[in-house]
């Protein structure tokens, strides 16, 4: 079946969606949880430790992980909502707020357990999943993110 637009019309409809996307962009930085590195250490090596009974000691240190993102950052309305378009999140909340990313975002918040979501000097933690966003070959996911508070 043939398209109705050329080759060359969706390669400008997609560079048209990465031009809009570099204009309104901004920094968020995605939190991860925390890498958890436990240390035992045999105090009965050391002179002097060990004589009341105690062998081992533990010590757990925690290492964060984030990293930054460009994202268009759309500020909602403070309505109660039932279904968020094409996302299909269920809330009933105020202060939504969703964010469009490229692949590369989507993949690193999808990825192990995403603890809070930073910008404009505020938290946020998602309420869906990236939804699907594709202009051509310009590909984008949208995420509705909520406030902590």
């Amino acid at each position: 079946m043939a398209s109705f637009l050329s080759a060359s019309e969706e390669n400008w409809f997609a560079e048209q969606a990465d031009i809009w996307f570099d204009t309104f962009k901004g920094n968020i930085v995605v939190h991860k949880e925390p890498i958890k590195t436990i240390k035992i250490t045999n105090s009965n090596q050391l002179f002097g430790y060990g004589q009341a009974g105690q062998t081992n000691s533990e010590q757990i240190e925690y290492t964060p992980r984030s990293q930054s993102f460009d994202a268009v950052i759309k500020y909602g309305s403070n309505q109660d909502l039932d279904i968020v378009g094409d996302i299909k999140a269920y809330v009933t909340s105020q202060n939504l707020v969703s964010i469009i990313v490229k692949p590369n975002a989507k993949e690193y918040i999808n990825k192990d357990k995403t603890e809070k979501i930073v910008f404009d000097s505020k938290s946020y933690n998602t309420i869906s999943n990236g939804a699907l966003k594709s202009f051509f070959s310009a590909i984008y996911y949208e995420y509705i993110l909520q406030e902590i508070t």
